[in-house]
C-alpha cells in the first residue's frame, strides 16, 4: 500500500492517513465516501507509560470523600493499587481494568477487612499491565499521609 506522506500544494499532512503514535497502526480514508482503513505500520507498540498524574492526598479521607487519584497512562491497563503501612504490611488492594487510558482508582481509609486503617504515611503502589499484552507492566509508587 502506498500512502501520499504531503500534500503537493502545502508540504503538510493531506489529512487523510494519521499514525497512532502508542498503538503502531495507520488509519487512512479510502473510498469516496471516507470510509476508514486501519492496517498494521509494522511498527512495535510503545511500552505502557504514565503520561500524566494528579495523586493529592486530602489529610481527611473517608467514605464520603475518598482518596481518588488518577493516572493517565499511553493505552487501556488492567492495575493493582496496594496501600501499605511503613512496614510493608498490605492494608487494601485495589483492582481494575481501564477501557480508556486512565487509571481511577477511589480508597475510602479502610483496610480490606473494612476496618478504619488510621493515620500516618502510607505507601501506594501501582502496577498496571497492558490489556493489549504489549510490552511489560508500569510500576509507579509513592506516599500519602492521613490525619
Amino acid at each position: 500500500m502506498k500512502l501520499p506522506a504531503t500534500d503537493q500544494n502545502t508540504g503538510g499532512s493531506n489529512g487523510r492517513w494519521a499514525v497512532d503514535r502508542f498503538g503502531g497502526h495507520i488509519a487512512y480514508l479510502n473510498g469516496t465516501y471516507g470510509e476508514v482503513s486501519i492496517v498494521p505500520s509494522g511498527v512495535p507498540t510503545s511500552p505502557l507509560a504514565q503520561m500524566e498524574a494528579q495523586v493529592y492526598s486530602p489529610s481527611v479521607i473517608g467514605r464520603s470523600m475518598p482518596w481518588a487519584p488518577v493516572w493517565q497512562l499511553n493505552k487501556p491497563s488492567t492495575w493493582t493499587l496496594a496501600l501499605t503501612t511503613g512496614s510493608g504490611t498490605v492494608l487494601r488492594t485495589l483492582t481494575g481494568s481501564s477501557t480508556g487510558a486512565a487509571v481511577r482508582p477511589a480508597w475510602d481509609g479502610t483496610t480490606d477487612t473494612g476496618a478504619g486503617a488510621g493515620s500516618g504515611p502510607f505507601t501506594w503502589r501501582l502496577t498496571a499491565h497492558p490489556r493489549d499484552g504489549q510490552g511489560p507492566d508500569l510500576t509507579l509508587s509513592g506516599t500519602i499521609t492521613l490525619g
